[in-house]
Parts: structure tokens; C-alpha cells; sequence
């Protein structure tokens, strides 16, 4: 090209290229341009977005660092330089290049954004969040921001946000297909599976090459227990070493992990395991594949290496926790405040509510400490057509919440609210309630959520003649459970990292619902898991007997049920799919070794229940 014609560069015609995905022609033009005059900043950026393009990115990188050279008040530049140093890995380099951006642009959405996909990809989630909270803040019509933002929610354990984020995405009508994607996986993750479904297989069908799309339905049909289809899906994913992007390369690892701990083959998951996670970043993203092949361990009886992959997967979590709830780890914090509250006798007995919604009319509590069995009563329930469940809410801390604005402590002043006050406060349980479950005509809700055992006074200062179920199960066996969840809930992870502090919290648990229990008298039956599944069908009945049900039948078949629900969110929805059976009874005795430190914390506890070491 003549000098004559690079001195006759037309920025317009180069831009129309770029977008015309011409990049090699754009470098070309630009190339010559810059030849004789090296500081046309218009031709040195598009020069830079073709070497980007293309995925020259060292060039790219001095291409965008000359630019802040020359016009170092740009925050553009800055943040150019920002991404593509973030895209060759250099994250400490494109950390700087984003805090001069910010410092020009403190409030722009777009580098929030970006800032936000920069400590994502570095571990800090918790950061991210903050990013991407502050750019929906900036400009809540950035679905980028929105989108990624519930994600960092979701990953650390904020689900109720996540969904808040995402809630407008029926209005989206501009999804481009990586937004697209991530909105069926959003939506599967958040339990909307039909919604989820539905926009992955329209993401399939604009780009049915999409490896991300297929990794996401893997997820899905294993999470809805269609492990045929997940399969079917599973081999049309290449393999995670052969793909350069990370975020990808998780994706497909996941989706292998997943199905190879369905087929319970601990060679395979060990050996996958080992290959896959040094392509994991960040490490708190590994903690997922360690718990998988914990589980495998030990449906093999593989104690020893059960409990080395389930150290590793907690070691990896509190990566996590450390940036979420740093101070849960302090060496006196305990995971479980709540249960260090107690309502006193002389509070308790100046309570009133002249007329108290009828047992018929309130809602059936099932609590327990987590993994005792509370799912499998809860599928028990919801498989009897007079009963609705509504899977696992957190409603009655919400109406515990609204105490605050009243200046009402918790649970120390509920003797204060008036009935009037009462009934606003059953008013908005029930708006909750509504928002996710519409009961039938004569149908009774089923509210399932384990460590509503601490919150026994809201229960019963609202539904003070509310049917309540207590699931027992061996202290060990409910530790050594806990202990193998991949729980997302920051608390959960601080709590579950360490069988001492999950020996500590239970007792405290217990101790809690104890003093509650016997100072108020609750309508009560205690379903120990062990029993339950000895005599499955008495047991039935006795539920059964004790919620009213004329027939007791429709119990039986909850596994069926639950089969056929599809989504189950808590950690045994691949348990609740089969009949009742004892596989789980005494596992922990297989792990002896391992609690017996924690068997003085536990004994006061073990030998008010009658359960024997």
C-alpha cells in the first residue's frame, strides 16, 4: 500500500470491516496508517480491537498500553487494556489497568461489569459480587451485569438475591446467546427448571454447537434425576483439556463429574477427579468434584479415601467462607447464633391471641437438624393430595425480620405484638407463601426447613395449634451426612468444615429446641429415621394419625412422587427417588475412628435421645 493511500485511511471504512469481522483486512489498513502516522490514536484502536479479535493478544496488550500513553485521561483505553490483559491471565496486571479506569469513571456500569468478570475469574466472589451489584446499582437495565451478578450471588449462597437479579427476564427480549445461556443455567441452578429447559433448548437451537449449552442440560436432566438424557448430552461435549476457555473447560468438567458419580464407578471418578481439577479455577470451584468423589468413596466403603476427598473439598470451601464470612472463623464464633437465643418462662407466659388460626388452617412444620430425614417426610407429605409442600423457604425468618421495624426483639418481645399484629404478620407468611406454592381447595401446606427447629417461638406465637414433626436421626449418622454436603450457605460451610464444629452446632441445635419444646408444648411427633424406615408402613400410618389424614396410603408412595416432581432442592434429591430403605442407617460406624473425637461433645446430647455408641 502507498503512503498516499495510508495517508487516506477513513476510520469509518476500517470500523465497517471490524464489524464485518474483516480483522486481518483491519490490522492491514491499520498497520499502514500507523507505518507514517504512529500516533493516530482512531487507527491505533481499531489496530488494537483486530489484534484483539483475533487473538493476538501480546500485541493487542502494547497496541492498548500505547493508547494510555498517548491519552492517558481516557478511561476507554484503560479499560481496553484491562480486558485483554485479563484474557492472557495476567490478572494483577489488568487489576491495575481497571483501578485507573474506575478512578476516571467511578460509576460506570460497563467496568463495573468487567472488574466484576476480572475477580470472578480471580477466586474473589465476594468482591464480584459487590461489582456486580454496583453496576446494576449504576444502570439496572445492564443485563451483563444483572446476569452475572445473580451468578455471584448464587455462588455465594445468596439465592434469594440471585433470583431478585434475574426476576425481569421474561421482559429480555435482547439476549444475545452467551446471555442467553447463562439465563437457562441461571434458572435451572435457581430451581425454575421448566423456564430453565425451555431457554437452553431455544440456546441449542441458535447455536446446537454450543458446548456451554450442552454442559448446562447435562446439569440439568442429572439435577432432575433424566439421567438418560443427561448422558445423551454428555457425549456431545469434547473433552475439558481440549478447550481453552476456563469458564468452559468447569462447565464440562462438571458435567463429566456429575454423571460419573451417578454411575458409582470409583476407578473412573478417582481418575477423572485427578485430570479435571488441575483444569479448575478458582480453587474454590474444586470443592464440587472432591465432594462427588468423596461420595463414590464411600458408596464403596472406601472410608479412608472418603474422608481425604471431603477434607480436601472443605479445605477448598473456606476459600470461600473466608471472603464471605470471615468472621464466622474466628476461633470462639459459632454457625448457629440463633441457638444461643432463649425465650424465657416469665416472657413465654405473656403471650395472647384470643382466637389462633385452627391446626386445619396452619401450616405442618417438619424441622430437624439437616440430613435427618427431613426431605424424605416432606415428599412423605407432599405425595398425599390433601397436602402441598412448597420445597425448602426460609418464610419464617422473613416474618421473624419484620419484628425489627416494630423495635421487637427476637424472641424476647413476641409476648408484646398484639393480635392484630399477629394476624399482619400471618398475612405476609402467607404472601410468601403464595409466591411460590397455589394450594387447592382443603389442601394444607407443608413448610420443610430443618433449622426451623431454632425458630419454634415465631412458629408457635403465629400457629400456636400448628402440627409439628421432628426428624431424629443418629447424631453420627446426621454429622457424617452433613459433613459429605457440598452446602452453599456461607454459614454451612464454616459449620460442615470440621466434624467438631458440626458436633458443636448440633448440640447447640438441640439444647435449643429442647428448652423451646418443653416451655411451650407443642403439638409434636418425633419420626426417628431409623424407625421410619424399620417399619415404613406403621410409621405412615402414625404421620398420618397424627396430621388427621383419613388414609395414609398416598405416604407409601412419596419416592414415585418425587420421582415425577422433578426438582428437589436439598442435597437428597437423588436419595427420595427410591423406596424407603435403611443403606443409610448406621453408615456412621464405618467412621468410627473419625468421630470419636468429637464423642464427648456429643454424648449429653446422644443419651437424652437413647442412641448408643
Amino acid at each position: 500500500m502507498t503512503v498516499a493511500a495510508s495517508s487516506a485511511f477513513s476510520p469509518a471504512q476500517a470500523y465497517a470491516l471490524l464489524r464485518a469481522a474483516h480483522y486481518d483486512r483491519v490490522e492491514e489498513l491499520c498497520r499502514a496508517r500507523l507505518g507514517v502516522a504512529p500516533d493516530d490514536v482512531a487507527a491505533l484502536t481499531l489496530f488494537a480491537l483486530s489484534l484483539q479479535f483475533q487473538g493476538k493478544l501480546p500485541a493487542a496488550v502494547d497496541a492498548y498500553a500505547r493508547l494510555t500513553r498517548l491519552q492517558p485521561g481516557v478511561f476507554e483505553h484503560w479499560n481496553n487494556l484491562g480486558n485483554v490483559l485479563r484474557d492472557t491471565g495476567d490478572f494483577i496486571a489488568a487489576d491495575a489497568a481497571y483501578g485507573q479506569a474506575l478512578r476516571l469513571a467511578p460509576a460506570n456500569a460497563g467496568l463495573l461489569v468487567n472488574l466484576g468478570f476480572l475477580e470472578m475469574e480471580a477466586g474473589k466472589v465476594a468482591a464480584a459480587r459487590d461489582r456486580f451489584l454496583a453496576a446494576v446499582a449504576a444502570d439496572a437495565r445492564l443485563l451483563d451485569a444483572r446476569l452475572y451478578g445473580a451468578r455471584a450471588c448464587y455462588e455465594c449462597g445468596d439465592h434469594a438475591a440471585a433470583q431478585k437479579l434475574i426476576q425481569p427476564w421474561r421482559e429480555w427480549a435482547d439476549l444475545n446467546d452467551e446471555q442467553r445461556i447463562e439465563l437457562g443455567s441461571l434458572l435451572t441452578l435457581l430451581g425454575e427448571t421448566t423456564h430453565g429447559e425451555a431457554v437452553l433448548l431455544e440456546a441449542l437451537r441458535r447455536t446446537p454447537d454450543e458446548a456451554r449449552v450442552l454442559a448446562s442440560l447435562v446439569g440439568l436432566y442429572e439435577r432432575l434425576n433424566r439421567l438418560d438424557e443427561a448422558r445423551e448430552w454428555l457425549r456431545r461435549l469434547p473433552p475439558p483439556d481440549a478447550v481453552r476457555d476456563p469458564a468452559l473447560r468447569r462447565d464440562i468438567a462438571g458435567a463429566q463429574i456429575a454423571i460419573a458419580s451417578r454411575d458409582a464407578d470409583p476407578a473412573r471418578m478417582r481418575a477423572l477427579v485427578e485430570q479435571l481439577v488441575p483444569l479448575t479455577e478458582p480453587e474454590h470451584r474444586r470443592a464440587g468434584f472432591y465432594f462427588a468423589l468423596g461420595k463414590v468413596c464411600d458408596r464403596h466403603r472406601d472410608a479412608e479415601a472418603a474422608m481425604q476427598a471431603f477434607a480436601q473439598a472443605h479445605a477448598c470451601q473456606l476459600r470461600l467462607a473466608e471472603q464471605l464470612v470471615p468472621q464466622l472463623l474466628a476461633p470462639d464464633a459459632t454457625a448457629l447464633p440463633t441457638a444461643a437465643v432463649r425465650l424465657l418462662e416469665r416472657e413465654f407466659r405473656t403471650w395472647s391471641d384470643p382466637d389462633p388460626p385452627a391446626a386445619e388452617a396452619s401450616p405442618i412444620f417438619i424441622v430437624g437438624f439437616p440430613r435427618s430425614g427431613t426431605t424424605m417426610l416432606e415428599q412423605m407429605l407432599d405425595a398425599h393430595p390433601g397436602l402441598r409442600s412448597m420445597d425448602e423457604r426460609i418464610y419464617v425468618n422473613d416474618t421473624i425480620e419484620l419484628l425489627s421495624p416494630l423495635s421487637l426483639r427476637y424472641p424476647h418481645d413476641l409476648g408484646e405484638l398484639t393480635p392484630a399484629q399477629c394476624g399482619r404478620l400471618r398475612e405476609e407468611y402467607w404472601r410468601l407463601v403464595a409466591n411460590t406454592v397455589r394450594l387447592g381447595p382443603g389442601q394444607r401446606l407443608v413448610d420443610k426447613n430443618p433449622l426451623n427447629m431454632l425458630r419454634l417461638p415465631m412458629i408457635l406465637r403465629l400457629f400456636p395449634q400448628a402440627r409439628i414433626i421432628l426428624a431424629l436421626r443418629h447424631p453420627c449418622d446426621v454429622l457424617l451426612s452433613c459433613y459429605m454436603q457440598h452446602f452453599r450457605s456461607p454459614n454451612f460451610m464454616v459449620m460442615c468444615s470440621t466434624l467438631e464444629r458440626l458436633a458443636r452446632s448440633y448440640v447447640a441445635a438441640m439444647e435449643s429446641w429442647f428448652h423451646h419444646a418443653e416451655l411451650m408444648q407443642p403439638a409434636l411427633l418425633v419420626s426417628r429415621y431409623e424407625e421410619l424406615v424399620a417399619d415404613f408402613e406403621g410409621n405412615a400410618r402414625r404421620i398420618g394419625d397424627f396430621l388427621g389424614l383419613a388414609d395414609a396410603g398416598p405416604l407409601l408412595g412419596f419416592h414415585e412422587h418425587a420421582r415425577n416432581k422433578g426438582y428437589i432442592s436439598t442435597p437428597s434429591y437423588t436419595q427420595v427417588i427410591e423406596p424407603a430403605n435403611a443403606r443409610a442407617v448406621d453408615r456412621w460406624r464405618r467412621y468410627e475412628d473419625h468421630l470419636a473425637p468429637v464423642r464427648t461433645i456429643l454424648q449429653p446430647v446422644m443419651e437424652r435421645w437413647g442412641y448408643a455408641w
